[in-house]
């Protein structure tokens, strides 16, 4: 009777210790505060896709006095087709500090690109981790190869069941914890499309363009000028012809035309369409030379894209000559190239007309040319 007594005394005395730690021992696990925000990011949510994912947390002020030396994500499961699959190698789980947000700090006792997961357990990843503060927010980013891989979704779907705690190791003492969600989609990507369509432009600054002074045998005389604007995005450049009316300066009323070219001596013409710019010379006592002749100079080479080059046959460096004008074909004037794109935002080339009679050039005041100046994109 004293012994049944004994045991029932000591049964007592085992429920009484049971009900004052059992719930101190639970309540340790699951008094752990949550982190103030806590997130994990997958780099995709794309079904059957490879993807990283980025971890970010800021702890409570709960953790002053306790340090951290693990950082554990658990990734959801729920026995289905849509859970992540989790590799089961710790050494493939590299971390790195790529893409973190704004304003984040690189987890402690971590290095980027070569810390590695320390345990992989099912669902469970355990990161090695240094000491956290509080009201920090720390992140850190799995790289997603051989890590984790979706599974397959016919609709986004979200999945529950995933938690992410620092702890102390060597015993339950999980410091920091809060529970994450994810989802698996069909796509995560917006495709967007475009059309620049191509565009081409030529605009001359005028239309008439007189000489400055009256044509004189004892000097080059030189009109005023009129600007080529070409704008393309044409992604080879563009290239500018010029043709003009008839073959010189023409009078009517004299039924006479100032060749285009260079006269010397009159009639005998020097130069020919087609050959290098070259200057006109005024006549020695008024005998003998006479030449019409159009200039091309570079007004604006646009900061980017192509590069503008005048052709050989219309670039007078000095001022005093020009090239042979063609009444049969378009002649290329100049254009602009480079390594595609090599697209134009406004160069600008000026096209100037010079001349010299001798002393016997017919006398007329309607001399007149008219040259026609196109362009195009090389698209």
């Amino acid at each position: 009777m004293q012994n049944r007594k004994l045991h029932i005394t000591l049964a007592a005395i085992a429920a009484i210790m049971a009900d004052l730690f059992v719930p101190a021992l639970v309540g340790t696990a699951l008094a752990a505060p949550q982190f103030t925000q806590a997130f994990v990011r997958p780099d995709r949510h794309k079904e059957l896709t490879a993807t990283g994912a980025t971890v970010c947390a800021t702890p409570t002020a709960a953790t002053t006095g306790q340090t951290e030396d693990q950082v554990v994500v658990i990734f959801p499961t729920d026995g289905g087709a849509t859970d992540f699959v989790v590799n089961a190698t710790a050494a493939n789980w590299v971390v790195n500090n790529t893409d973190l947000p704004a304003g984040s700090t690189f987890w402690p006792g971590m290095t980027s690109g070569t810390t590695t997961a320390s345990n992989v357990s099912g669902k469970t990843v355990t990161f090695p981790s240094g000491d956290l503060s509080a009201a920090t927010q720390y992140c850190f980013h799995i790289v997603g190869t051989n890590t984790l891989t979706n599974g397959s979704a016919t609709t986004s779907i979200n999945i529950t069941g995933a938690t992410l705690y620092s702890r102390v190791s060597g015993g339950p003492t999980i410091v920091n914890q809060t529970n994450w969600a994810y989802t698996v989609t069909t796509d995560d990507s917006i495709v967007i499309s475009a059309v620049v369509p191509p565009n081409f432009t030529i605009a001359l600054s005028a239309y008439v363009d007189a000489f400055t002074t009256n044509l004189d045998p004892a000097g080059i005389v030189s009109t005023t000028g009129v600007d080529a604007t070409i704008t393309t995005n044409a992604v080879g450049g563009w290239i500018a012809w010029a043709k003009d009316q008839y073959g010189g300066l023409y009078s009517a009323a004299a039924n006479y035309t100032i060749a285009s070219g260079l006269m010397n001596p009159y009639p005998t013409q020097l130069y020919a369409v087609g050959d290098p710019a070259f200057d006109l010379v005024a006549s020695a006592g008024g005998v003998g030379r006479e030449g019409y002749v159009m200039d091309v100079d570079i007004d604006t080479d646009a900061a980017s894209g192509c590069t503008v080059a005048i052709d050989a046959a219309y670039n007078s460096a000095s001022g005093n000559g020009g090239g042979v004008l063609s009444s049969t074909s378009f002649r290329p004037i100049a254009g602009c190239t480079g390594t595609a794109p090599a697209t134009s935002d406004g160069d600008i080339i000026t096209l100037i007309e010079r001349a010299v009679i001798r002393g016997g050039t017919p006398a007329g005041s309607d001399y007149t040319d008219v040259i026609t100046v196109v362009g195009a994109g090389n698209f």
